[in-house]
């Protein structure tokens, strides 16, 4: 799986469309048909990037798009029948990445996504939010996991683990520690919560207890993720 995609848009044949053929082009597509729902399951999912209408009935594109970039940064294709240069204008200047006229070719927009997911992830960030490690690129504002260049999908837990070790490389956490950071609740000695994570967060990440490319085990003690060399 490539990612998942995001398309808010109330004309549900376009969307559906859209939706059929970048599944086929191995995307994961998320579909809403209006801004609230679209800004509420943009929210509740790990996503990568977002085709956003601009004619919409309650919250316009630009207002979507405008609550959007309130919280992320996450790319956005405005998707419109407007041609209008001042309708372009008002779209990038709302935030959005680029901007696509209907009727689309669904060519053209899978090349036009394809260009910025490869853009952001090769991009050089002076931002605490992107972590790179090895092979993996981590953004802590997206929830977003890249391994050479392949999503990794996680749960928030897993991903909420992965960062702050990856955020303090070096450092051994316990596992009273981790639990207290994460879940923010009172540890209990005999509660696994940590170590089940942690053993599922290897298995995505294809990493070994043995021969850890990632997260080293100190046993007795906790876990870490080394410096880098």
């Amino acid at each position: 799986m490539k990612g998942n995609l995001l398309i808010i848009e109330d004309d549900m044949d376009i969307a559906l469309m859209v939706k059929e053929y970048l599944s086929k082009e191995g995307y994961n597509v998320f579909v809403s048909n209006n801004g609230e729902d679209g800004v509420k399951s943009f929210k509740e999912n790990i996503i990568e990037l977002i085709m956003l209408d601009v004619m919409m009935p309650g919250i316009d594109g630009y207002t979507t798009l405008e609550k959007i970039r309130s919280i992320s940064n996450i790319p956005v294709i405005m998707l419109t029948a407007k041609g209008h240069q001042m309708d372009k204008v008002i779209g990038f200047k709302k935030g959005c990445d680029d901007y696509i006229v209907k009727p689309f070719d669904l060519l053209e927009l899978t090349l036009r996504i394809t260009a910025i997911l490869r853009r952001r992830i090769t991009k050089k960030s002076n931002d605490n939010s992107i972590i790179q490690y090895k092979d993996l690129i981590i953004n802590k504002e997206e929830y977003s996991v890249i391994k050479s260049e392949k999503e990794i999908k996680l749960t928030k837990k897993e991903f909420e683990i992965l960062a702050l070790l990856m955020s303090n490389k070096g450092k051994v956490y316990t596992s009273e520690i981790i639990y207290n950071k994460i879940w923010k609740e009172e540890y209990f000695k005999n509660d696994n919560s940590v170590i089940t994570h942690i053993r599922n967060l290897r298995e995505k990440l294809e990493d070994t207890v043995k021969n850890p490319n990632y997260i080293k085990t100190i046993w007795g003690v906790g876990y870490k993720v080394e410096k880098d060399s």
